[in-house]
């Protein structure tokens, strides 16, 4: 009776620890759930706080994609010609056939990239070369890019990143593409998945009100072509300059590297020749180096 006393006893102490425990686990759960991310306090300390980031549905992939899939889709979208594709893919999202989508790449690569997004549940290969695209009418390559850039900060740059963010309380239009916090800076980056053939003045002036809004450290133009930047890019900045500033030769664009170029150490225009990672890296080190000026 005794031993049987004492099992009893040991049961309920286990009983008393383990509802102790999931009490804690509880509570650690509320704290964690109460917990901001580190780019929405940045932003709330600024008087801006998040109504919404990172909407995947108008990305390509669907939402239940594993973190495998999402490792591979990530892997694939390192390729400049892998992006082109997908555009081209967004554009014409079912057809007869998918061997007319050798616009950008040869036919053997656009076989291996409908292989891989056949595996991956984002097409559906029909007979006859026929295909469709899973996800529901995409707009545009735009987010899925944006979602890359982001994913670029976090894995490559270990810096706690959000993208398609939507603030509130500013004065010219709350929508940004990209912010990360690096090295404890602010970065903004805005990224264009159209060639600069795309790119007008009214999409520079609404980059610069955004910094207004904003006040990062650091913001990044980022137009997703191997096109050079100086043809139409730069000019397009420097005009903006000249109507905002009496002393615009204090913000003239000046190449740091191939086709990346520095405004006052602080606002950067970049393509993806060599890279997207690479170039950010780029401006990275110009940044923490450099006299800092962005407004």
């Amino acid at each position: 009776m005794d031993q049987l006393r004492r099992l009893e006893q040991e049961v309920e102490a286990l009983k008393a620890s383990v509802a102790q425990l999931q009490q804690e686990i509880q509570a650690l759960r509320q704290e964690q759930a109460l917990r901001a991310h580190p780019v929405e306090e940045a932003l709330g300390q600024r008087g801006l706080p998040v109504f919404f980031h990172g909407d995947q549905s108008q990305i390509i992939f669907p939402p239940d994609f594993s973190s495998l899939q999402k490792e591979r889709f990530y892997r694939l979208m390192r390729r400049y010609s892998f992006r082109l594709f997908l555009r081209e893919l967004i554009q014409a999202p079912e057809g007869s056939d998918w061997r007319a989508l050798n616009r950008y790449c040869s036919l053997k690569t656009v076989r291996s990239y409908m292989k891989e997004l056949s595996h991956m549940n984002i097409v559906e290969l029909l007979p006859d070369f026929g295909y469709r695209l899973r996800s529901s009418p995409i707009p545009s390559f735009g987010p899925t890019l944006e979602w890359y850039v982001c994913e670029i900060f976090r894995r490559e740059f270990l810096a706690p990143a959000l993208f398609n963010i939507r603030l509130r309380q500013t004065r010219f239009g709350g929508d940004y593409d990209v912010i990360s916090i690096v090295a404890g800076y602010l970065v903004y980056v805005e990224v264009k998945s159209s060639p600069p053939r795309g790119v007008e003045s009214p999409a520079v002036i609404a980059f610069l009100n955004r910094i207004r809004d904003l006040q990062p450290h650091m913001a990044i133009f980022l137009v997703d072509t191997e096109l050079r930047m100086k043809d139409k890019m730069v000019p397009l900045f420097e005009e903006a300059f000249e109507r905002e500033h009496r002393n615009p030769e204090e913000w003239k664009a000046k190449r740091l590297v191939n086709e990346i170029f520095q405004i006052r150490h602080a606002i950067y225009l970049i393509n993806s020749r060599k890279g997207i990672y690479s170039n950010l890296r780029h401006c990275f080190r110009d940044f923490l180096s450099g006299e800092r000026k962005i407004s």
